[in-house]
């Protein structure tokens, strides 16, 4: 059997490495000039940032088991992701916004997680921190956020630890395509796609056409449309709404111990760690989720309104300015996003995103469910892609 993968970010990494380990003859296309897609490490203030993903949790047991096998060891931050100070507003604790939390994701909810907390009994300043939390993480505003992140995303409050790969987060993809050497072909978007019942032709790169008995397509919903599918995908496959967000890095003059702090009025978050040696780095790390925070902070002129509601939230950070790193993904032509967003109007998890077209199988984060917008849910959704196609080669 031979298979063409469409995409090296983890999830076609992903199941590519599962095929190729079946004995299935692989071959991988990647638009960008570097594997892992929106998981990318970069040196900055003499240690290695996330521009992308970052927070590898308790129960991201895909992510952590990947780590293990390639033999790629974690680094403990000392960040509490789940347990953000809220400051700039009505003064709340981080006791009251956990406990509001947990009594909200007990309960089903239906509608917006906006109108669920203006129905709430709640504090206004405690709803306040809780969307402001959910709409920064979530990437999106919550007048179209499922009230259902109030129950999927409960687990992502409270004080556990978190971790990073030593190295950079993308030592997950670039040790899983070493292991498919020549296989993976950089700098080679894929512009079209026939296929038939039991035929897929692929156009890459400058026009090179390749052919295999399957595909896989694991490049995001956001992007589908760059991509001439012949016969076309049925109506459905690019309806998924994605979230916007950036990330803001400011060396620091003088390391600071673990922390982290929300501004809820301008809806990000920042952060300091600790390094593979259990000493603070020295920067700090800050992370805007939504259309409207982005358009607030002014990210498309630069970082210079940012910075200034940075240190206006941490004056306690000796922040030197002239070292600062700004990255941004709806520049980005290969995803024109952040990641899958649990849409209200928009419903993600549908059948519809993951089943198989003919040949064709589909991966990546806005196809693993509960699991969406995290490595954890690109991992997993590479794994059944192969899975599906391993099954119907059996059959």
């Amino acid at each position: 059997m031979r298979v063409i993968v469409v995409g090296a970010g983890f999830a076609g990494l992903a199941a590519a490495d599962v095929l190729a380990s079946s004995g299935v003859e692989i071959e991988l296309f990647e638009a960008r000039d570097r594997v892992g897609g929106r998981v990318w490490s970069v040196p900055f203030a003499g240690s290695v940032v996330e521009r992308g993903a970052e927070f590898i949790l308790p129960h991201d047991r895909t992510v952590l088991a990947a780590a293990e096998r390639l033999g790629l060891p974690l680094v403990r931050k000392g960040t509490l992701y789940g347990n953000r100070e809220p400051r700039g507003a009505a003064p709340v604790s981080k006791a009251e916004v956990l406990a509001a939390v947990e009594r909200l994701g007990s309960a089903p909810h239906d509608g917006t997680l906006a109108n669920v907390l203006r129905r709430s009994a709640l504090e206004p300043g405690v709803a306040d921190a809780i969307q402001a939390r959910f709409e920064v993480s979530c990437a999106y505003p919550g007048d179209d956020l499922d009230a259902a992140v109030l129950s999927e995303g409960a687990g992502a409050f409270g004080d556990f630890d978190t971790w990073t790969v030593e190295g950079g987060n993308d030592r997950i993809a670039r040790e899983l395509a070493a292991g498919l050497g020549e296989a993976v072909q950089c700098s080679a978007p894929v512009s079209r796609v026939a296929w038939r019942d039991d035929e897929v032709r692929v156009v890459a790169g400058g026009g090179r056409e390749s052919v295999a008995e399957a595909a896989v397509i694991a490049v995001p919903a956001s992007v589908l449309d760059a991509i001439s599918f012949d016969p076309p995908l049925p109506a459905g496959r690019t309806a998924v709404r994605y979230g916007q967000a950036a990330k803001l890095f400011v060396a620091l003059r003088t390391p600071v111990a673990p922390s982290q702090v929300m501004s809820v009025d301008e809806r990000f978050w920042c952060w300091t760690q600790l390094g593979g040696d259990g000493e603070p780095l020295p920067f700090v790390g800050a992370f805007a989720g939504s259309p409207g925070a982005l358009a607030a902070l002014d990210v498309a002129a630069g970082p210079g309104r940012w910075l200034e509601a940075l240190a206006a939230l941490r004056p306690d950070l000796e922040l030197d300015l002239d070292r600062v790193l700004l990255s941004t993904w709806a520049d980005d032509p290969w995803v024109r996003g952040a990641y899958s967003a649990a849409s209200a109007s928009v419903p993600l998890g549908r059948a519809g995103l993951s089943g198989p077209v003919g040949p064709l199988v589909f991966a990546g984060e806005h196809t693993a469910g509960g699991w969406h917008g995290l490595m954890e849910g690109a991992l997993r959704s590479g794994a059944r892609a192969a899975q599906q196609l391993l099954q119907t080669a059996v059959r």
